[in-house]
């Protein structure tokens, strides 16, 4: 019953990244807020502010934004055309920047300050994105196989807030399923933020190309680095602990950051 859907279809496979578990011809737009742009700071020495107003406008306005593009797609398979839109209206609502945001709010990756953040963040935003799509039900009508009583007594729907739920009971909602985390390579890339919710892999790395040999730096320590590259090459100073990579966190701290995530995502984490 985690699943949505458990009343009508099943899970038969994923999609290649696996963030989304689906049913015969099913299918899912991705979409993926860039958390990083939320902080509020520049200087890289202080602490950041989070955006939590402009994170629930930014869901509500995702989430219709990805409903659209369900009636708008050209839909080349009928099976699919089928799926989507006299079934599920199925959508991914995820994230990026969550590495980038962690170090701009002077909080480590995996420990328990940053699992504080972590689940206020995803919290908020599954249940505006629940919210939104009960909301947009009123003007649109709900997925075609909704079910008010089934529904709703789906376990991860059970888990929403009692308004939302008394929402979705009186409005419907329009798409099944809202959300997931994919790995957002090639979006993070051009919006120079880390990919999906991972941490950043590596700070400093050695490049040879055809103009030589390079240091690459990642942005935010790039940017920490040249305000103390005299401390730092003196040994007077080391990067702060939350300026952690991806080889320096122990498995645990990667699985206590998915799992606060996954507890508040209706489809997958690839």
């Amino acid at each position: 019953k985690l699943y949505n859907n458990y009343y009508w279809n099943k899970i038969i496979c994923v999609n290649p990244c696996g963030e989304e578990g689906l049913p015969p011809w099913g299918v899912c737009n991705l979409g993926s807020i860039n958390l990083s742009a939320l902080v509020r700071g520049k200087d890289i020495d202080k602490k950041g502010k989070f955006d939590f107003d402009a994170l629930k406008s930014i869901v509500r306005t995702a989430v219709r934004f990805q409903d659209n593009v369900v009636d708008m797609d050209p839909y080349v398979f009928e099976g699919i055309r089928k799926t989507q839109l006299e079934g599920e209206r199925r959508i991914g609502l995820g994230t990026m920047g969550l590495g980038d945001v962690l170090i701009k709010l002077h909080l480590r990756y995996g420990s328990e300050e940053s699992l504080e953040f972590i689940d206020k963040v995803y919290k908020l935003i599954r249940d505006e994105a629940y919210q939104a799509s009960s909301d947009y039900a009123r003007e649109k009508g709900s997925f075609a196989k909704y079910d008010r009583k089934l529904y709703l007594e789906g376990k991860f729907v059970s888990q929403l807030t009692d308004d939302v739920k008394k929402s979705i009971k009186k409005n419907g909602i329009i798409n099944s399923l809202l959300l997931m985390q994919a790995p957002t390579g090639s979006t993070s890339l051009m919006a120079d933020t880390t990919s999906g919710i991972e941490p950043v892999y590596e700070f400093e790395f050695a490049r040879h190309d055809r103009l030589g040999n390079h240091i690459i730096r990642h942005s935010l320590y790039e940017n920490w680095y040249k305000k103390h590259e005299k401390e730092v090459k003196d040994g007077k100073l080391k990067k702060p602990e939350w300026f952690v990579s991806a080889n320096e966190l122990t498995p645990e701290d990667h699985v206590k950051v998915q799992g606060a995530i996954q507890k508040y995502v209706d489809a997958s984490i690839s």
